[in-house]
């Protein structure tokens, strides 16, 4: 790592490795990463990356094979993990998971212990807070909110539009029609 402006230091590559994102190349020892606060930010361990362009900060952490990519920002004691990724100009904050290959990407915020799980995706400007859990292939988009207790399931179950939901499970299942 390099001390930058403003008390944040620049990743280095200290390794060549292909990131679990099978779109994006190898990243080759030397290679200039993203901004973090330290080096707790990173596991050491896994494919785990964060792309120049984009923050880890604060208290969070990227493990196990996660990518933070572009202008995406993970912050508080946010976790992301197993294979999961953020995008664009995405927001991880305070004590959101992203885990076990979830996507949050374009203008969409995770917060305030809400959890993105097994390839769900979030993206638009949506936003998941409260302790809310998309999950299971679900995707949520546009300018959607989830919130309180609500759980959103399933591959086939897609929120859009301006959607607010703050509880209840919303869900499609192999079985539905």
């Amino acid at each position: 790592m390099k001390k930058e402006d403003g008390g944040l230091s620049r990743l280095i590559a200290l390794r060549d490795f292909r990131t679990s994102r099978g779109n994006h190349p190898v990243v080759h020892k030397g290679d200039r990463g993203g901004l973090v606060s330290g080096s707790h930010n990173l596991s050491q361990r896994g494919r785990c990356w964060v792309e120049e362009g984009a923050r880890v900060i604060d208290r969070a952490k990227v493990q196990k094979d996660a990518l933070i990519m572009e202008k995406a920002t993970v912050s508080g004691r946010a976790v992301v993990t197993d294979r999961s990724w953020v995008s664009g100009e995405a927001q991880v904050c305070d004590d959101a998971r992203v885990m076990e290959g979830g996507g949050v990407l374009d203008h969409a915020i995770v917060r305030d212990g809400a959890t993105v799980r097994t390839a769900a995706i979030v993206g638009g400007q949506a936003i998941i807070e409260h302790r809310a859990l998309v999950e299971d292939g679900a995707m949520v988009g546009d300018n959607s909110k989830v919130g309180g207790v609500a759980v959103i399931r399933g591959e086939s179950t897609i929120l859009a539009g301006d959607s607010y939901i703050i509880s209840g499970v919303h869900e499609t299942g192999a079985g539905d029609s």
